[in-house]
């Protein structure tokens, strides 16, 4: 949080306002979607690990889930693709 450009009283808002103004844009981005096995399809692209990785980021998950609920169950097949767990364990652990 210390990276946060605004005065210390403000900054729990903005980080607040930063978090919804991702939920809204990742909301938006699950009604434009129509989720085969993985995002765009059924074969997984850079596009299926990049939102599953910054959905790891914090305490994202939980709030990406709640409204993204189309992408939802694509980002955990992606947590569960065999090839990935070592990338997963070493670089992006779920907390």
């Amino acid at each position: 949080m210390a990276r946060i450009g605004a005065p210390p009283a403000a900054r729990d808002d903005v980080v607040h306002a930063v978090h919804e103004r991702i939920a809204f844009c990742w909301a938006h981005m699950d009604s434009r979607l129509s989720p085969g096995s993985y995002l765009l399809g059924d074969a997984l692209t850079v596009l299926d690990l990049y939102v599953t990785v910054v959905s790891r980021f914090g305490p994202w998950r939980a709030r990406f889930c709640e409204v993204a609920p189309r992408m939802a169950p694509v980002v955990r097949r992606v947590d569960n693709e065999p090839r990935l767990q070592a990338f997963w364990r070493e670089r992006f652990a779920l907390e």
